[in-house]
């Protein structure tokens, strides 16, 4: 980029007197100055010989100008400041080694959570003992109302007395039998460890519990104001009305049990569930209920019907395609650069972001010869090293004899308990065993402590070699520990509490650090239609002619 300088007639005459002035000067006794060299105007040079003024400089506003007062390029506006002699060594160049690179997984669209909180803790911990004392105060309620009549007059308060016939103490029995039926009701439905923290308000259980605590609050309030307050003293009314208290509870629990249980048992919408990265895909079927209630269920079928994602082989093969089509990394190789911009990172716009989107797609579909071999010679070493193992593996317990099969009571030389036996199958295999778990990445999950005692597991229950290998075929990867809990995050454009409805999508996003590390299901929600059947009656023209032509091969 050069800059220009502006500079009208009349100036330029003023100049040149100006320098003329200067060279003309003397001194007292009449000798004549030297050759003045210096600037008369900041930023050009008088040359004698060329009769021209050269800019020295591209700025007029450079150096300490003869007439201060006078700047044509500085007049024109605020301007950028000029290169200096050390430019090369002060100046930033993004290139590929450098961190401002623009690269498509810098955006996030989200904030990872951390782990539970000690808020969250505290209000489950403040939900479980409120949910404890409502159900104990529900069940005892009725029994305490008929036993009030006979305990008060010992504490000072004065009740008539008490006379129960053979219907008061049918009654009594009758309810002695629901607050049993009530107290298995609670523990069945409600004594259970919960499959799930939701991170918002369960609105139905929350109703639920409000509806319990409306009903305790009102028999207890006409219970307290017209039978204790006033001396009711027909005891068999009283044993009646506490009855009716466990028939509103046993009632309210079969409420709970359709709005909780039964109303998810009809499917009313279709779930895709796609897993991300592999692209895994099912499909399952859900009633009705909020956001959070089918995230549970989908993590849940997750669990149990996907297989198992290896992460560690999953980045080997990305990075095996990678190097094979001459791509590294996750992105397509391209630099953004700004140049114009001195300091601070500028936004990439959206025409910028589509040019190398299409940009990277184009070299991607141009390198798919070398993705198509990359895998072709996977599935062939992978094929290779399992049928070794296989073989070796057939081999290996043809040769380990069992002393007691068949019932016969030969001696055989070189016995062995079961543990050496499984150590001298575990040597015959080792080999090829390890250049297979190599190939699929899972050497860290199969120690060999693990596979020996395996081994021994197969040789004491007399399994195939088949049902022994099965274990590192499965698509389920074993797990070493228990896994007490399994931390994921919902990113919704909706609340997690409002109701699942045709047309959501939202996506589920792993936060474990060693099982399904970097997973995410994307799940899509589609209604059942209503089916319109009909009955179509059968045609009664059954006959049927044969057409024959020429060309017709007979």
């Amino acid at each position: 980029m050069t800059f220009g300088t502006v500079m009208d007639s009349s100036d330029s005459e003023q100049n040149r007197k100006c320098c003329n002035i200067r060279l003309e000067m003397s001194y007292p006794d009449g000798r004549k100055l030297p050759k003045d060299t210096r600037s008369c105007v900041g930023g050009f040079r008088y040359e004698g010989h060329k009769k021209q003024l050269r800019p020295r400089y591209a700025q007029s506003d450079i150096g300490e100008p003869f007439i201060p007062k006078f700047s044509a390029i500085a007049s024109e506006g605020q301007k950028l400041p000029p290169p200096t002699d050390d430019w090369a060594d002060n100046t930033t160049v993004l290139t590929g080694m450098t961190t401002d690179s623009f690269t498509m997984d810098e955006k996030m669209i989200y904030t990872a959570p951390i782990g539970r909180v000690v808020g969250r803790r505290c209000s489950r911990l403040v939900w479980l003992l409120a949910s404890s004392l409502l159900c104990v105060i529900s069940v005892v309620s009725a029994p305490i109302m008929c036993s009030l009549p006979i305990i008060a007059p010992h504490f000072g308060f004065s009740m008539p007395a008490i006379q129960c016939d053979v219907d008061c103490e049918g009654l009594l029995f009758l309810m002695a039998v629901k607050t049993v039926f009530l107290v298995i009701a609670i523990g069945v439905l409600y004594w259970r460890k919960a499959m799930a923290d939701m991170p918002r308000l369960y609105f139905v259980r929350a109703a639920l519990t409000f509806l319990v605590m409306f009903i305790l609050f009102a028999f207890w309030l006409f219970y307290v104001v017209r039978i204790m307050f006033e001396r009711y003293d027909n005891y068999k009314y009283i044993v009646s009305y506490s009855t009716s208290l466990l028939d509103a509870l046993l009632w309210t629990h079969y409420l709970s049990v359709v709005l909780l249980e039964l109303r998810r048992l009809r499917a009313q919408f279709i779930v895709t569930i796609v897993r991300d990265p592999d692209g895994e895909m099912h499909t399952l079927n859900i009633g009705a209920g909020s956001i959070q209630e089918a995230a549970t269920e989908i993590l849940r079928f997750y669990t149990t019907r996907f297989s198992s994602f290896n992460i560690h082989l999953d980045n080997a093969r990305q990075s095996a395609v990678a190097k094979q089509s001459g791509m590294q990394g996750a992105t397509a190789g391209f630099k953004m650069y700004n140049i114009e911009q001195f300091g601070g990172q500028e936004t990439v716009s959206e025409v910028n972001t589509r040019a190398l989107m299409e940009a990277a797609a184009r070299r991607r579909i141009g390198g798919y010869t070398e993705v198509m071999q990359e895998e072709l010679d996977f599935e062939k070493r992978l094929k290779k090293r399992k049928y070794r193992l296989i073989a070796a593996a057939e081999d290996a317990f043809s040769h380990v004899q069992n002393t007691a099969e068949g019932g016969q009571k030969t001696v055989i030389n070189n016995q062995m308990d079961s543990l050496t036996a499984a150590q001298n199958v575990f040597t015959w295999i080792v080999r090829p065993l390890t250049k297979f778990l190599k190939t699929t990445r899972l050497q860290s999950r199969h120690p060999s402590g693990e596979v020996t005692r395996h081994i021994e597991r197969c040789l004491t229950l007399k399994l195939s070699h088949r049902t022994f290998l099965q274990r590192f075929f499965s698509d389920r990867i074993p797990q070493q520990e228990v896994v007490t809990e399994s931390k994921w995050s919902v990113i919704c454009e909706d609340t997690v509490s409002s109701g699942v409805q045709n047309g959501s999508y939202f996506v589920l996003k792993s936060h474990n650090s060693d099982i399904d590390c970097g997973v995410q299901l994307v799940c899509s929600v589609s209604s059942i239609p209503f089916f319109n059947l009909t009955e179509q009656a059968k045609s009664s023209n059954e006959k049927f002619a044969l057409k024959i032509s020429n060309e017709s091969a007979v």
